[in-house]
């Protein structure tokens, strides 16, 4: 009988398993823009939108020195004082280059938006009246996809756990037969 005390405890880590690797900081959202009242949009919009910890910055050199934190998403404008926001995005994309960076801008020029493109950045939206409602938008759908991504991996990781803990407790079982036996 005790020979199954071992297999039910670990059939039991593997039932709470999920419980024990959750997320606890959740997603991060960065916001960098020099403008306050923009920003307060966005950080409202985003607030209202998503279920994420967001943190602002008014230059490109503020938020490069805290990619550390493994932002989720960054939101960018490109008029900034320092580095502007495509220097702001060669330099994430250098450093994290998986990170969407999504640029929001006044400016109109077509070939900077073609750059931006080719630099690497995920959606390249005009500052329009719908310009914040449509970074939220955008921002809750690559939150989403993360957090799919991520299910599934935890699944994932937890079918192949169950699998082992199941083999496990077969071998256990199958030797506690043979001792048995003899």
């Amino acid at each position: 009988m005790e020979a199954f005390i071992i297999p039910l405890l670990l059939f039991r880590y593997v039932m709470t398993y999920n419980e024990n690797t959750k997320k606890v900081n959740g997603n991060q959202v960065f916001i960098v823009e020099d403008d306050d009242m923009h920003s307060l949009m966005m950080d409202y919009m985003l607030s209202k939108d998503t279920v994420a910890h967001i943190k602002k910055f008014k230059s490109g050199e503020e938020c490069v020195s805290n990619l550390d934190k493994n932002p989720d998403v960054v939101i960018l404008d490109y008029g900034l004082p320092g580095i502007n926001g495509m220097q702001t995005l060669l330099q994430i994309k250098k450093q994290a280059p998986e990170i969407p960076v999504i640029v929001v801008t006044g400016n109109k020029n077509k070939e900077l938006e073609r750059d931006f493109y080719s630099a690497g950045v995920y959606d390249y939206i005009p500052k329009d009246e719908n310009a914040f409602e449509q970074v939220s938008r955008l921002t809750s759908s690559i939150l989403n996809i993360i957090a799919a991504k991520e299910a599934k991996e935890e699944h994932r990781r937890h079918v192949l756990l169950s699998i082992g803990v199941m083999v496990a407790i077969s071998l256990i079982g199958i030797l506690t037969w043979v001792m048995m036996r003899h």
